[in-house]
């Protein structure tokens, strides 16, 4: 009768085990807490064999020390700081060199273990130990002990053994998962997975910031269902032909509101599922949509229009203007070596030597010698600028200016001409003007007593009249000799000519109490003589013209894409909307001379100098709100 007890015992036992067991692997199944699982595994151990203590030891990376990462029968404070030795002679060195669990039926006599301080101050006399893990790589240990001796029986320790190996399998998963994830997370593309039944089983950070902005739960849920948008679209026919062929591909696809996104999609399909990556490449279709455009109007323009590389001056794209005018095939335009467009295209060089300056400047405009495919040349005048699209461009529109040259050069043949008549003029008419001053002053002096009242005032309205004459002959010659008597242009501070023409006009600024404010000034490229002179022509006029108050004159610059525009603001009488057209006229006069001073030619003058500066001016007025003349000039290339 005992025999049979003790066999019904021992088979209710191993029943119960391996309940034990099939409920472990169910829950290492189930949980992603590994402590949990590791706290549960050793309690169970500890329950099933009826011991005090079980403890769950995780070798540390060094190898030769483990830590008591969970157990049961411990102090709370002893979980997960307590270590113990792993090193040859220790008690968890034999486990480590055997895949079989071990039996100790005396931890005090048995010679294999040395002491371990952990055990013996639990007073632990015979315990089961195996191994988590493998030979060649360990991860630890389970064991469980009792403080009175005990013959565990070989069931025992296959229990302990079998349990070691959930431990194992689980820690195994987890690192598994962890290395998934961190694959995952080194994708820089958005990333998702999809399982058979389209549900989502994980996306990546920049998957939820690109399709999940509102960080919904999608883990488990079905593709369809959450995004119903893509079922009118490519993407669900792509997804299940990739499935069903299991072959990878791509595409690009718009997805509608709410994402309204396009999307560069690469998906590979397993026997489990579809791995799926991901871009977002709205901007770039965007661009392409604008290269089209592009390309259109390029394409219909009758000047040359070349594409260039800024950073290494290839050329990257032509119109049809240009294959056509050069002589050249497209792809003869585009196979050019870059010495050889730098070569037929000078201006190109020219612009990438300033390069830096351009993208201040925002634009260049060159002259430069074109070469065609048959050696022959032709003036031209390109026009260079920065375009970003898709990435940084030199845009260079080239334009023949053989027919511009040619009137050009007539037109300074005509003004040759005009100084040539100006100067003989000037030349012949100051003689007898000088003759009739010098006589009209002999009389003043000689017979000035002898005359009336009426003869002396004839005679002061003659000496005036010469007066201005010689001042408008000297206008004239002023005026005529803006292009050719000009000195070269340099870089100009245009806050020294200004701090020079406040000095000349000091007197009349005293005379008038006038106060003259300024902004910072710019350095542009002029003659430094002939802005001082439009400088001089304007201010002067802003202090004569300043009505019955005194002057108020502000002087101010802004930059206007490659240009400086500078505007000179006063509080005075102003000018009629029906006179601003003649201000700038030779000899063009608003008023008397009785009124004011001058001879009207000033404006002009300045208008000359502007336009010989490539520039252009202005006026900008209402009759009793004052004056702004503006002009613009070019920067100075200098740094």
């Amino acid at each position: 009768m005992t025999s049979t007890s003790d066999s019904h015992r021992d088979l209710y036992s191993r029943v119960h085990q391996q309940e034990v067991v099939a409920e472990l692997g169910k829950h290492a199944l189930e949980t992603d807490d590994l402590d949990r699982l590791l706290h549960d595994a050793s309690a169970a151990v500890a329950e099933t064999v009826d011991t005090e203590y079980a403890t769950v030891l995780e070798l540390l990376p060094a190898g030769d020390e483990a830590v008591l990462r969970q157990g049961v029968g411990w102090e709370d404070e002893l979980i997960g700081s307590t270590t113990v030795v792993a090193d040859q002679g220790s008690r968890a060195d034999p486990t480590l060199l055997t895949e079989h669990p071990i039996v100790v039926d005396d931890l005090r006599t048995d010679e294999r273990f040395s002491d371990c301080e952990l055990l013996a101050e639990s007073e632990a006399v015979s315990g089961i130990t195996g191994l988590i893990g493998s030979v060649d790589d360990p991860w630890g240990i389970l064991g469980t002990y009792t403080t009175e001796r005990y013959e565990f029986t070989e069931h025992d320790a296959n229990f302990v053994q079998s349990v070691a190996n959930i431990i194992a399998a689980a820690i195994e998963n987890e690192q598994a998962q962890r290395d998934l994830e961190e694959i995952y997370g080194r994708i820089s593309d958005a990333f998702f997975a999809l399982n058979e039944e389209w549900e989502f089983t994980y996306l990546n950070e920049r998957a939820h910031e690109l399709i999940n902005p509102e960080n919904r739960e999608l883990v488990g849920k079905r593709v369809w269902d959450e995004f119903p948008e893509a079922l009118s679209k490519d993407f669900r026919p792509k997804y299940e032909r990739a499935m069903y062929e299991q072959e990878p591909l791509s595409f690009e696809e718009y997805y509608p509101d709410p994402l309204d996104r396009w999307f560069e999609v690469r998906a590979y399909p397993s026997k489990t599922g579809l791995s799926v990556y991901f871009q977002d490449v709205t901007n770039r279709k965007e661009h392409e949509r604008e290269l089209e455009l592009f390309r259109t109007l390029l394409d219909h323009s009758n000047d040359i229009v070349l594409v260039v590389e800024p950073q290494t001056g290839r050329l990257l794209d032509a119109n049809e203007t240009a294959c056509r005018r050069l002589g050249y095939d497209r792809g003869e335009l585009l196979e050019l070596s870059v010495l050889d467009i730098e070569r037929r295209f000078a201006d190109v060089a020219e612009w990438r030597a300033h390069v830096e300056n351009v993208e201040a400047e925002n634009a260049v405009t060159i002259i430069g010698e074109h070469e065609r495919k048959d050696g022959s040349t032709y003036p031209a005048e390109v026009n260079v600028a920065h375009v970003e699209l898709n990435q940084e461009y030199m845009i260079a529109i080239a334009r023949d200016i053989t027919e511009r040259q040619k009137r050009e050069r007539k037109l300074e043949e005509s003004n040759e001409r005009l100084e040539q008549f100006a100067y003989a003029a000037s030349h012949d008419l100051q003689e007898p003007l000088r003759m009739v001053s010098s006589y009209l002053k002999l009389i003043e002096s000689r017979y000035a007593d002898a005359l009336d009242e009426d003869g002396e005032e004839f005679l002061e309205f003659a000496i005036d009249g010469a007066d201005r004459m010689r001042d408008m002959i000297h206008g004239l010659l002023q005026y005529s000799r803006v292009e050719t008597q000009g000195d070269p242009f340099e870089p100009v501070d245009l806050e020294n000519v200004l701090e020079e023409v406040l000095e000349d006009l000091h007197l009349q600024i005293q005379e008038t109490n006038a106060r003259v404010t300024t902004e910072e000034l710019p350095r542009v490229r002029g003659d430094v003589s002939q802005l001082r002179q439009v400088f001089q022509n304007i201010l002067s006029n802003a202090l004569t013209y300043s009505g019955d108050e005194p002057p108020r004159v502000h002087i101010s610059a802004e930059r206007n894409g490659r240009r400086w525009t500078i505007s000179i603001r006063d509080e005075g009488i102003g000018i009629d909307p029906e006179d601003q057209d003649h201000v700038f006229e030779v000899f063009e006069r608003l008023h008397t001379r009785s009124e004011h001073q001058g001879t009207g030619i000033g404006l002009a003058l300045s208008q000359r100098i502007v336009e010989r500066h490539g520039g252009e001016i202005w006026v900008d007025s209402e009759p009793g709100e004052g004056s702004t003349f503006s002009f613009t000039l070019l920067p100075s290339r200098d740094r």
